[in-house]
């Protein structure tokens, strides 16, 4: 009877821990930065070579709307980010600080932008974090599930808007690699086309992708990507964001 209560209870307990390794692994998928994911979808495709990126925060803080409260701010962001440079402009229009710092070891560009300015005869004050990089690296995706994360949790009051960004090219010089790699990158994002853009070297797609989150309008567009090739022979370059391109192309 011992010996069956035993095996009875060993069993038990490999099915919590199975239960808890699998609740987490979906935590974890859930919660992948979308960079992380654009940037993992993509190198899937040994055709696509990964260049510029970007990650854009932006948050409205309606707790700012004076100077007083604008330069209390700053400085308290300043005595927080001591390593970053900062620059102050102001005219008749609002206020509008800029901090910037480059991690030599990362290749990592941060910035932080408070500006306040006039709009419908009120003061509104909006608080941008961004992140660029040159090229992917390995340590990049570590960066965004603690550096980023401990930013954002600094900067913002709630939950903001995050735009991610991301250039390249294709190696591939045929004269349809705009339309095959147009529905190769609907197929790998798993995206519906809602509205789209074709010129002769040039393609544009906004689309609703089940991977993302952040719909910008009722039609649920969280995915847009564009494709320009400088005519026959010639690379083709590329650009995917979501929910929009932050980046002109």
């Amino acid at each position: 009877m011992y010996n069956i209560n035993k095996k009875m209870l060993i069993y038990i307990v490999f099915l919590g821990l199975m239960v808890i390794l699998i609740g987490n692994s979906t935590i974890v998928a859930e919660t992948k930065p979308d960079i992380v994911k654009l940037v993992g979808l993509l190198q899937e495709d040994k055709d696509l070579d990964i260049g510029d990126w970007s990650v854009l925060a932006r948050e409205i803080n309606k707790e700012i709307a004076t100077k007083q409260e604008f330069e209390s701010e700053v400085y308290a962001l300043k005595q927080k980010y001591p390593q970053f440079q900062w620059h102050r402009e102001d005219d008749a229009s609002g206020w509008k600080a800029e901090a910037l710092t480059y991690n030599v070891d990362s290749g990592l560009t941060e910035s932080i932008k408070i500006m306040t300015t006039e709009e419908e005869f009120d003061k509104v004050t909006y608080v941008i974090y961004e992140v660029k990089g040159q090229k992917w690296e390995k340590g990049d995706a570590a960066f965004f599930t603690t550096t980023f994360q401990n930013r954002v949790n600094d900067l913002f009051i709630g939950t903001p808007s995050i735009f991610s960004c991301i250039k390249g090219s294709i190696n591939d010089n045929m004269d349809s690699v705009l339309n095959s790699k147009t529905e190769d990158l609907l197929d790998m994002f798993q995206a519906r086309e809602i509205e789209s853009v074709h010129e002769t070297n040039f393609t544009s797609i906004s689309a609703h992708s089940t991977l993302f989150k952040q719909p910008l309008t009722k039609e649920k567009l969280n995915l847009q990507f564009g494709l320009r090739t400088e005519g026959l022979g010639e690379r083709t370059n590329f650009v995917v964001g979501t929910p929009i391109i932050t980046f002109e192309y």
